[in-house]
C-alpha cells in the first residue's frame, strides 16, 4: 500500500488535506474509488480514523482509497464546513485527483465511479453526496445522524448521564479556535473519552446537555443538512444500512426509518442491524472476526455496483 496526502481545498490559511491510498501492485487498470468520511459529531475526528484494515481491503477489492478531513464545529456551522468540505471533496476526487494521481503514481482512476461511506455523521455526510448533479455510485452509511428534526437530537441525553461536570472556562475554549481546525482528537481513546482535551469535553457535555445538534447546526436550518431531504428526491443511490441495535447515540430507529422510506420509493437499499452492537462497535474490527465480516458485506456492496 501506499499513501499519499494532497490538499484539497484551501480557504485563506486554512489548508484541507485528504489522504490518498492506492496498491503499489497496479494492473493498468482504470480504478474506482472509494471515499470516506470520518464521524466524530462535526466536532472531533479527522481522516486518520479509516482503519488500516479498512484500507486494505477496500484496496482489495480494486478501489483507490480517499479519507478526507474537513472543518470542524463549532466555530464553523454544519453546512458551511463539514457539508461545504464533504461536497468540495467530491468534486475534487471526481475532477482533478485523477491527474494528479496519473502525474504523481502513474494510477488511473475513473473519476465517473465513486462510492462514499462513513461512520456516524460522516455517515451523514456520505448520504449528502447523493444530492450532487453527478451523484455516488453507491452509498455506505455506517451508523449516520438522519431525520435531524426528531427530538431525540435537541434532547439531553440519559447515555451521558455520568458525564462529569466541566468548567465553562475549559469547554469554552473552543470557541477560540478560529479559524476551526480540520482535524481533531479521536471521538474516543482506549481508555474512554479523554475529557483532558477540551473539544472533547465541550462536545459530550454538549450531547448529555441535549445542545449539541442546535449548537452545531447554529443557523436552525436542520433542512440543508439533513440527509433524509433528499430521500424522497428522484432516483437515491444503491444505499447500505449498518447500525447496532444498542447504540444510544444515534439510535437505529434512524436507518430503520431511511432503509423502509428508500425502499417504498423504489430505491435499491438494504439494511443490517447488528444485534446488542452499540455507537462505534466496529472500532476495532479487523480479518476474520464477526465485526470485520458485517462490515465487509457492506464494501462488497460498494463494488457490485462499479460496474464492469
Amino acid at each position: 500500500m501506499a499513501s499519499h496526502e494532497y490538499i484539497f481545498k484551501e480557504i485563506g490559511d486554512v489548508r484541507i488535506a485528504a489522504d490518498v491510498h492506492y496498491s503499489k501492485d497496479n494492473t493498468g487498470a482504470r480504478h474506482p474509488m472509494a471515499l470516506y468520511f470520518h464521524g466524530g459529531n462535526f466536532t472531533v475526528g479527522s481522516k486518520e480514523l479509516l482503519s488500516k484494515n479498512y484500507i486494505e481491503r477496500l484496496l482489495e477489492l480494486g478501489f483507490v482509497v480517499i479519507s478526507a478531513n474537513y472543518r470542524l464545529c463549532p466555530t464553523t456551522t454544519v453546512y458551511d464546513g463539514p457539508v461545504s468540505d464533504t461536497l468540495d471533496t467530491y468534486r475534487w476526487a471526481q475532477n482533478t485527483l485523477p491527474g494528479l494521481l496519473k502525474r504523481d503514481a502513474g494510477i488511473d482512476v475513473n473519476g465517473g465511479k465513486i462510492v462514499v461511506l462513513g461512520h456516524s455523521c460522516g455517515g451523514t455526510l456520505a448520504l449528502l453526496t447523493a444530492g450532487l448533479p453527478n451523484p455516488p455510485l453507491a452509498i455506505l452509511d455506517l451508523y449516520g445522524m438522519k431525520y435531524l428534526q426528531d427530538p431525540f437530537y435537541n434532547t439531553p441525553s440519559p447515555a451521558m448521564s455520568k458525564i462529569p461536570e466541566f468548567d465553562k472556562d475549559f469547554t469554552n475554549q473552543i470557541y477560540k479556535d478560529i479559524p476551526p481546525p480540520t482535524s481533531g482528537p479521536p471521538p474516543m481513546g482506549p481508555q474512554g473519552p479523554d475529557f483532558s482535551n477540551h473539544r472533547i469535553a465541550w462536545m459530550f457535555n454538549a450531547i448529555k446537555e441535549g445542545k449539541h445538534m442546535q449548537t452545531v447546526i447554529a443557523d436552525g436550518n436542520s433542512n440543508r443538512v439533513d440527509p433524509a431531504t433528499l430521500f424522497s428526491k428522484g432516483k437515491f443511490p444503491p444505499t447500505y444500512f449498518i447500525h447496532g441495535t444498542a447504540d444510544n447515540l444515534v439510535p437505529y430507529k434512524f436507518s430503520q426509518h431511511a432503509y423502509d422510506e428508500l425502499k417504498a420509493k423504489g430505491a435499491e437499499t438494504e439494511l443490517v442491524l447488528v444485534e446488542g452492537a452499540g455507537h462505534g462497535f466496529d472500532a476495532r474490527a479487523k480479518p476474520g472476526d464477526e465485526t470485520f465480516a458485517i462490515v465487509n458485506k457492506g464494501f462488497e456492496f460498494l463494488k457490485a455496483h462499479i460496474g464492469t
